[in-house]
């Protein structure tokens, strides 16, 4: 963990969404995407694999870490995001929340599928 970081997790899932690109009030390149995590534990008694409920988030980045996810990651594509959790409360119902990841980091989750690196001109 960074030094200074609270509150953070590291999740594996698959695209739920395509990665959604907009620009905030302030000029700032955002995206946001919905992220399906899906767990599985060993049954004892039925000796088998159960799933259990997926639990869904939307992850949100800005800047060029947004720009890079819209320019590469697909809806379905497996992933892996680091970054804060943030819990919003509905502005019209407040029994109503929506967790939400501000992510620092996004990448593709190398155990299950396959990446190049294309370094932009700016990082060479």
């Amino acid at each position: 963990m960074l030094a200074g970081m609270h509150n953070s997790l590291t999740l594996a899932g698959l695209l739920a969404t395509e990665v959604a690109l907009a620009t905030d009030l302030e000029g700032v390149t955002v995206a946001r995407f919905r992220l399906v995590v899906h767990s599985r534990r060993w049954d004892r008694t039925g000796n088998c694999w159960v799933n259990s409920p997926p639990t869904v988030v939307t992850v949100a980045c800005s800047r060029r870490l947004a720009e890079n996810a819209a320019a590469s990651l697909r809806r379905g594509d497996p992933v892996v995001v680091a970054g804060r959790l943030r819990v919003h409360r509905s502005v019209r119902d407040q029994r109503r929340s929506q967790l939400e990841i501000e992510a620092w980091t996004v990448g593709p989750d190398l155990a299950r599928t396959t990446a190049s690196a294309v370094r932009g001109a700016e990082a060479a």
